[in-house]
């Protein structure tokens, strides 16, 4: 049975273990594959779901059990959202000082599974870029969540992040959140 469809994939879920299939009307190019050699990668940082297996047509990772970020937001106090901020926020820098462009930060509302531990998932889309966006594409999705930045100084922040990239400007974008 199907446990969620995407637009070039579906995933089923057995056990502790989801498996994505392509489609095979998808016009997407190993998207896979793709996703199962940055897992790979990634799972050595501590960033993804558990990578089993992956081929051309299916990869096999562990099912990560917990809440899609803003339904955990709904059910927690603000230390608490802070926190996963926080973790989520670390999670984007490592992607980025790898070079690593996610793709969906700006919007990641089936991307962080709030748990156990706070899990980023679906990296099918995600590439090597010189200039990756996830942190201040999660900075984008958390002003528009939070609306309690003051825009000006955030753009501000962003903008010296993206040209140096520097762990003094990521602090700086932490310290407005948390």
């Amino acid at each position: 049975m199907v446990y969620a469809k995407g637009k070039r994939m579906n995933v089923y879920k057995i056990f502790n273990f989801i498996i994505k299939i392509k489609k095979k009307e998808s016009k997407a190019v190993s998207s896979i594959k793709n996703e199962g050699i940055w897992l790979k990668k990634l799972n050595k940082c501590g960033i993804g779901p558990k990578l089993y297996y992956y081929n051309d047509k299916f990869i096999i990772c562990k099912f990560v059990k917990g809440d899609r970020i803003l339904d955990y937001f709904k059910k927690v106090d603000l230390n608490k959202k802070k926190n996963v901020v926080r973790e989520v926020l670390r999670q984007c820098r490592i992607l980025d000082k790898l070079k690593v462009d996610k793709f969906e930060m700006h919007h990641p509302l089936k991307h962080i599974i709030v748990g156990r531990k706070i899990v980023l998932i679906d990296f099918e889309r995600c590439k090597y870029s010189e200039r990756p966006k996830n942190v201040t594409g999660f900075c984008q999705f958390l002003n528009n969540y939070y609306k309690k930045v003051d825009s000006d100084k955030l753009k501000e922040v962003l903008k010296k992040y993206k040209e140096s990239y520097s762990e003094e400007d990521f602090d700086e974008i932490v310290g407005l959140f948390c």
